[in-house]
């Protein structure tokens, strides 16, 4: 599968079904700008640009026709962290590539610090669209920011598989067939601080939670049940 292939299928996205802006808005942008979008960018805004969960549950990707545009350093800024606070962006001197690396700006936009993120603009944008999965994106998702427990840690690396193309030392994802997600927080001295978990799918999520011994922060589930009472 693609990167994108994979977005679909953990968002349960069929391949015919189009989430994509209008072409006259994309290249209303590229004349606005004088630039041409990336083929791999471009091909995302008119395929699953306007897909809500998988792009505005919680970070978001910035639309044509919004406050889109470059960084006083010169990076072309074109997704945000949900408060505001990190961007992620296209050095303008890559923007001729097809698939170009993509930086992100954990800093502010006064004193910025872009590092890679990843090297090619598809591999980030399933990244992100894994972060925003388990932060609300998908329908069943949970979490915990307290110390996870090495044995879980364990368990999760001889039952999951890590996707290392879009895993960095400070956050690991981990799979089930793409859909099921797994992402766990690192710090310095690589103790696991916390985890995330996604899919749209309620035994896959029933199970998850069967073998993982976590003390959760946060379920899905329990919003669920509390909407059903007030029914």
């Amino acid at each position: 599968m693609t990167y994108f292939q994979k977005i679909r299928h953990l968002y349960n996205v069929p391949e015919n079904e189009n989430f994509g802006f209008e072409e006259s808005g994309i290249a209303a942008l590229e004349e606005q700008l004088n630039i041409a979008l990336p083929a791999t960018l471009r091909a995302y805004y008119l395929t699953l640009g306007r897909h809500e969960a998988i792009n505005y549950s919680h970070n978001r990707l910035l639309q044509p026709g919004s406050k889109i545009g470059f960084s006083p350093d010169e990076y072309w800024v074109f997704y945000e962290e949900n408060q505001g606070v990190v961007h992620w962006g296209i050095k303008k001197e890559d923007l001729s590539n097809a698939n170009p690396p993509v930086y992100g700006n954990y800093s502010s936009a006064e004193n910025p610090n872009w590092y890679l993120e990843l090297p090619t603009t598809d591999a980030c944008m399933l990244m992100l669209a894994v972060y925003n999965g388990v932060l609300g994106g998908l329908k069943y998702n949970g979490n915990s920011l307290e110390a996870v427990n090495a044995e879980v840690v364990d368990h999760i690396k001889r039952n999951w598989q890590e996707l290392e193309d879009i895993s960095s030392t400070t956050q690991r994802i981990f799979t089930r067939d793409y859909a099921e997600m797994i992402s766990l927080s690192f710090d310095n001295e690589q103790n696991c601080s916390g985890i995330f978990i996604g899919t749209n799918d309620k035994d896959r999520f029933d199970n998850m939670l069967d073998n993982l011994e976590v003390d959760w922060f946060y379920l899905s589930t329990e919003d669920m049940d509390d909407d059903e009472e007030e029914d």
